[in-house]
């Protein structure tokens, strides 16, 4: 199992010099070891060594994915923006890209917790009924806690952006309405986003 981490560990960090893959990795990391050993835990139920190889594999492509995917788009921003950095139009681009991304990634997310919530809710009356075995529950519970892991590496990544974008506008020497407008935009997202993280937080401690 632990082979299994540190190799989905160096696959993820190799070759992480710009930084627009170091924006991807930051969300791709925890979500795939996070995945790995949910899945390596859930695969272990079904019973014996190839169960938990099986679940560790599966549960890091599932781990890696989710995090993956807002991850990427923010890496592609960050490859249109090489060479332009200084460019307030090429800024402004970004910022509208940013704020598209983290709206899907919010609707994603209000998705999941929706599904989430409805797993929970069944465990809960499993639980009430004693159907549901303590390694099950630990189970349970380690799958809910990457999934909450995930969204917050999310977050992690939105916040670092929206804080660089306010540097970049701090350095202006006049202000720009669009680049304004964006960055209003994407606190609201960012807004959303970390009450959507919140919510998700919440349910872990249903179980």
């Amino acid at each position: 199992m632990k082979k299994l981490i540190v190799v989905a560990l160096i696959i993820a960090t190799t070759g992480c010099a710009t930084e627009s893959q170091q924006a991807k990795t930051e969300s791709t990391v925890a979500g795939t070891t996070i995945g790995a050993i949910a899945g390596g835990i859930l695969g272990g139920l079904l019973g014996g060594r190839r169960g938990a190889v099986v679940g560790a594999v599966a549960g890091g492509a599932i781990g890696g994915v989710a995090g993956y995917s807002y991850g990427d788009k923010i890496a592609q921003r960050h490859q249109e923006l090489e060479g332009k950095e200084n460019d307030l139009n090429a800024r402004i681009n970004f910022a509208r890209g940013m704020n598209q991304d983290t709206a899907e990634y919010n609707q994603k997310l209000r998705q999941e917790i929706a599904s989430t919530e409805q797993e929970v809710n069944a465990l809960a009356a499993q639980v009430k009924r004693q159907q549901v075995t303590q390694q099950q529950l630990y189970a349970a519970r380690q799958q809910l806690n990457a999934k909450v892991s995930n969204a917050q590496q999310q977050l992690t990544v939105a916040q670092t952006e929206f804080h660089n974008l306010q540097v970049f506008k701090s350095q202006q020497p006049q202000q720009s309405a669009e680049l304004n407008a964006e960055i209003s935009k994407l606190q609201t997202n960012l807004a959303q986003l970390r009450s959507n993280t919140n919510t998700l937080a919440a349910l872990s401690q249903r179980i």
